[in-house]
């Protein structure tokens, strides 16, 4: 076994809850940034003080990290985090 060896990632590790397939570095980080800024969101709706162009902001971001997911393979997943209530038990 070579020194790359050491550098491989164990993907075991890259999880999310909720998701039950193993992931690479970049769709873990995808799916992660997804859930910080949904909470991010989440909380600002619900801040009376909040203003519309942070909301429009955030918004942009989730789109754009939801694009990425698709692009990365993991869509289906992203989709799931955005509309947990959808879920069929």
């Amino acid at each position: 076994m070579g020194p790359e060896a050491e550098f491989a990632p164990v993907i075991s590790q890259w999880r999310i809850a909720g998701v039950s397939r193993d992931l690479t570095p970049l769709q873990y980080h995808y799916l992660s940034l997804l859930q910080r800024l949904i909470a991010l969101k989440n909380s600002y709706q619900d801040d009376p003080d909040a203003e519309s162009w942070l909301m429009a902001a955030l918004n942009k971001a989730i789109f754009s990290t939801l694009r990425d997911s698709i692009e990365s393979n993991i869509g289906d997943e992203a989709k799931n985090l955005l509309n947990p209530q959808q879920q069929v038990a």
